[in-house]
């Protein structure tokens, strides 16, 4: 086997410059988002900045939403407007014009309002679209490239978040403008190098359209669904804790404790992003990615369940309930990032709808949550009576979708259609073994399933057939096999060369 090849597709191999340059990319992107909306840096000011903030960020999210659920609901017109060369300069740019109009948000009458309004809209339509860029090309990676590059960027982007807060207003604006343009520069570089995946039907952005199969475009709908009404709840969950923490003296503790707040953040990002990665990677990548995913939903739990702590305890302080809600929250996105890209990948015909749907409703999330979390605040002020509430319906919302949307189960079944490396080399080593000994369709589907140790009652489940129409099609197999029992066959495959 070529030595590049090895180099690909081998679990501990060292990361690529490529893939590396990738990940900052989308760092950059993630920060962005940070400096932004989640700091007061930019409107620092003026005496009104959190009140400009809050206004800017909700105009913004309800146009990003829209503008991701409608990209993906006109996925044609989408993908041929993301071929064009003109896009991939005009999107990052636009992300930075409206950065550089925020802080006139807080300039006094018509102009202030037009530049709030301006900014939010435009941010939030170009940041949206922007975004694609990365889902498209994340699409095109290997599992292994999209990991890689998943866990770069939501580590690098807390680093950089901490780094914006130390400047002065002018200067954080024109950092955070700055973050666009640099990851669409990284991210043209990043892919000239990246290994791209291996498809059998690769289709162009422009050729969106349904489904074929039945089965398939089933699977999809399942999968989409779940996805998105998952990455719906925990978004709001996680805004609504977030908005709260931020009353409690997140945003006015100064720069160099926030910035400290931000810098432990990463490292509970990098260790659990480093965790995830590992998971994925390894040889048996279901089982630990299952377990990988119970902690992170424990991680997030404990964000949201720490919530009244500083108003039951103020000695303890915001610090460290926030650190967890915030590394918890980067953590379940880089884990959903790498789900989302890996399902758009899988299902190429369908991946502007896939990425436009489950990144829409991970915006529309936070939206919610930040309007209760605003609600309870100007309605009732900020105390225990109003904190548990919240801290009730973002537990119940992280509970509904870890044990009810999207289990540890649907991740299995998730990573089951997600083409990784190890399970291509054992696709290949099947059909080798089909074509070698002469197996029609049928039997190739049930000899596929019984070499990866399913038993009958799953074959009958999977394909609508009954038990004795499997067992018979079963000892055909054995026949022209030669072979007399399940592990046979699981061996057979394993000694067969790709």
């Amino acid at each position: 086997m070529p030595k590049t090849r090895d180099h690909a597709t081998h679990p501990h191999a060292w990361p690529t410059a490529a893939e590396l340059t990738v990940g900052v990319a989308l760092a950059c992107t993630m920060s962005w988002v940070s400096m932004n909306f989640k700091s007061l840096s930019l409107f620092a000011s003026y005496t009104h900045s959190e009140t400009l903030l809050d206004a800017v960020y909700l105009v913004s999210i309800i146009a990003v939403s829209l503008t991701l659920f409608t990209a993906g609901g006109l996925d044609r017109a989408t993908g041929s407007l993301l071929e064009r060369r003109a896009t991939r300069f005009a999107l990052p740019l636009g992300v930075t014009a409206s950065t550089l109009v925020m802080p006139l948000a807080g300039l006094e009458g018509l102009a202030g309002e037009v530049a709030l309004y301006a900014s939010g809209v435009l941010s939030g339509v170009f940041s949206g679209l922007f975004l694609f860029e990365f889902g498209m090309a994340f699409s095109l990676m290997t599992t292994r490239s999209i990991v890689i590059g998943a866990a770069v960027g939501s580590t690098l982007s807390t680093l950089l978040f901490a780094l914006s807060v130390l400047f002065q207003p002018l200067e954080a604006c024109l950092f955070s403008a700055s973050m666009p343009p640099i990851a669409a520069v990284l991210l043209a570089n990043g892919m000239r190098g990246v290994r791209p995946a291996e498809r059998e039907e690769p289709c162009a952005l422009s050729d969106q359209r349904p489904l074929d199969d039945a089965q398939e475009r089933g699977e999809w709908r399942q999968l989409t669904a779940k996805l998105a009404l998952a990455s719906f709840l925990v978004g709001f969950a996680n805004e609504a804790t977030r908005t709260l923490y931020m009353q409690m003296g997140i945003a006015n503790n100064g720069a160099t404790p926030y910035a400290f707040i931000q810098a432990l953040t990463s490292f509970g990002v990098t260790a659990g992003t480093v965790a995830i990665a590992l998971a994925l990677l390894a040889s048996k990548a279901e089982h630990m990615a299952r377990n990988a995913y119970h902690a992170l939903v424990v991680l997030l739990m404990m964000g949201t369940l720490l919530l009244p702590l500083p108003l039951l305890y103020p000695q303890v302080g915001v610090h460290l309930p926030y650190a967890v809600n915030a590394a918890g929250y980067t953590c379940f996105g880089m884990f959903m990032w790498t789900i989302t890209a890996s399902v758009c990948g899988r299902y190429q015909q369908a991946r502007v709808r896939t990425f436009g749907f489950v990144r829409g409703a991970w915006a529309l999330g936070p939206l919610l949550g930040m309007l209760l979390g605003r609600y309870v605040l100007h309605g009732a002020g900020l105390s225990l009576e109003t904190t548990f509430p919240v801290m009730l319906a973002a537990a119940l919302a992280l509970l509904l979708a870890s044990n009810g949307v999207f289990t540890g189960t649907d991740l299995v079944k998730a990573m089951d259609i997600i083409p990784l490396a190890r399970k291509q080399r054992f696709r290949a080593k099947c059909l080798r073994v089909i074509e070698r000994y002469g197996l029609s369709e049928r039997e190739g589907e049930i000899m596929v399933m019984l070499a990866k140790g399913r038993n009958l009652p799953y074959v009958q489940e999977h394909l609508y057939l009954s038990r004795s129409t499997v067992s018979t099609h079963r000892q055909h197999i054995y026949q022209k096999l030669e072979i007399h029992s399940q592990q046979e066959l699981m061996d057979l495959v394993e000694r067969t060369e790709e």
